[in-house]
């Protein structure tokens, strides 16, 4: 919410936020339904009574929720009826999982995929920040410029992992200094951007990556009540299928 707050404030000063940012405002009622949906469909005592894992790095969470993290993880957030079917079988193979599990499942993909949204939130709106940093620090008056101030918010930026986008920032902004502060900037710039063209291209990269990640994401989240779960939770559990071979449970499944 803190992010999507941040980028709606950086959408209307006029600057220009990301495509993956722009999702996020679009399609904030989306996260927000789903965050109800998750507390209907998975209360904290069901949770919590699931079988857990043991090795890190998903140590004491119900081992659903690690299927569910690598699902998502494997598949970057997108959703395949009939690939998940797959998927769930196939860990069976190696480790049953309960019908209480199963029937997690969904819920638990809701978890995990707002989950992921955050995260991705969050560094669309760093990567804002960073970036609205330099528009006002380059606007700043009188003291624009100022290559001690510069050195020292470079610092700040590097250890949160966005000096690239500053940095980038500044660069395009450079025509604008007046020319007894330009060289200090154009010096620093050398210093901590020698390949701008390597760095707007992974930029872009990301950009891609990001924005792909938030639509698959949104996407999945619109599409996960018109899966019938009943129908691959069932086809994909272990126990049901070893009731099949009963005659009784055929019978009983046929009427």
């Amino acid at each position: 919410r803190r992010a999507h707050a941040y980028i709606g404030a950086q959408a209307a000063t006029g600057y220009d936020i990301s495509p993956a940012a722009e999702w996020l405002l679009d399609n904030f009622h989306v996260i927000d339904s789903q965050l109800l949906a998750i507390h209907e469909g998975l209360p904290r005592s069901y949770f919590r009574a699931l079988p857990v894992l043991q090795a890190e790095p998903l140590a004491g969470l119900p081992r659903i929720y690690g299927l569910a993290w690598a699902w998502v993880a494997h598949t970057d957030s997108g959703l395949d009826e009939e690939l998940l079917e797959q998927f769930l079988s196939a860990y069976q193979s190696q480790r049953e999982l309960t019908l209480a599990e199963l029937w997690a499942v969904p819920t638990t993909l809701r978890v995990v995929l707002v989950e992921n949204l955050r995260r991705l939130a969050e560094r669309a709106a760093t990567l804002q920040a960073a970036r609205d940093a330099a528009h006002r620090w380059v606007e700043r008056v009188p003291q624009a410029g100022d290559p001690q101030e510069l050195e020292a918010m470079g610092e700040l930026l590097a250890r949160r992992g966005v000096l690239e986008p500053f940095a980038l920032t500044v660069q395009r902004r450079c025509e604008e200094f007046a020319s007894e502060v330009a060289p200090g900037v154009r010096q620093w710039l050398a210093r901590h951007l020698p390949d701008p063209a390597g760095a707007l291209q992974r930029q872009q990269q990301q950009q891609a990556e990001d924005h792909q990640s938030v639509r698959n994401a949104v996407t999945t989240l619109r599409g996960l009540d018109e899966v019938d779960w009943r129908g691959v939770l069932l086809r994909s559990s272990a126990a049901v299928a070893d009731l099949r071979q009963l005659p009784v449970f055929a019978a009983e499944a046929e009427a």
